[in-house]
């Protein structure tokens, strides 16, 4: 696949490896023809490196006005994908999906913000709850559609606890661990409207061999080369 260049903010929330680890894992679960929703996304590289795959038709939908922005110049060579630039618990939607992908605020509401609105939005479940981001996407999910999701791997119980309480089965989790010898640092999530299926834990994601920044495991290191993405920080002016 080509080189896939995403423009983002010189100043403020940033993609970064998580978001590729996510669209990775995501991918297995979408098929040609699925309609696709990104929550919180962003520049969008989430949804529209998952909806390359198959050319799917994605909206992505981001509440801050200048991350849209990004998010629909980054869309301009996708001609199926619609950005909206709106808060998610009160968009209007018009349309129901088979995939909602989100990599969503984790932090507790009540915890310490980073003092820019953009990073905090980004990191704080104050302004998405995670109950609330679960109630909505089963609403617009089609039958037996999914919620795909990455998460901090230390919340993992309220996750499950969460996704059940809604009605989710969680069918498959991955935990991402910086180093073979160290915690898991995220989780990554598929759930699924209407499920019976067994849950489903796959091998780990080991993202280094060594703390050098470059010395990335080799699975990583192909995570990386089927995306071919390229970063451009750009200011709005």
């Amino acid at each position: 696949m080509a080189i896939l260049r995403f423009y983002q903010p010189l100043h403020g929330y940033a993609y970064n490896s998580a978001s590729l680890f996510l669209a990775h894992f995501a991918k297995d679960f979408i098929k040609k023809g699925d309609t696709l929703l990104e929550v919180g996304a962003g520049c969008g590289i989430v949804g529209l490196l998952c909806a390359r795959e198959f050319a799917n038709p994605l909206d992505l939908i981001e509440i801050d006005s200048n991350l849209a922005f990004f998010a629909t110049l980054n869309s301009q060579k996708h001609p199926k994908a619609r950005v909206i630039c709106a808060d998610f618990l009160d968009h209007p939607f018009n349309n129901h999906y088979h995939a909602i992908i989100s990599n969503p605020p984790y932090y507790y509401k009540n915890s310490l913000e980073s003092a820019n609105t953009q990073k905090a939005r980004a990191t704080n479940q104050r302004f998405l709850p995670l109950q609330a981001l679960c109630q909505k996407a089963f609403k617009l999910l089609r039958h037996r559609g999914y919620l795909i999701m990455c998460y901090h791997a230390n919340l993992t119980d309220m996750l499950l606890n969460t996704l059940q309480q809604v009605g989710f089965k969680a069918l498959c989790l991955r935990f991402v661990h910086p180093f073979k010898d160290k915690k898991a640092a995220l989780v990554l999530c598929c759930a699924r409207k209407n499920s019976k299926s067994l849950l489903e834990i796959l091998p780990p994601l080991i993202t280094h061999n060594s703390k050098a920044q470059q010395d990335n495991t080799p699975e990583v290191a192909r995570i990386y080369q089927h995306f071919k993405t390229h970063s451009i920080k750009a200011a709005l002016e």
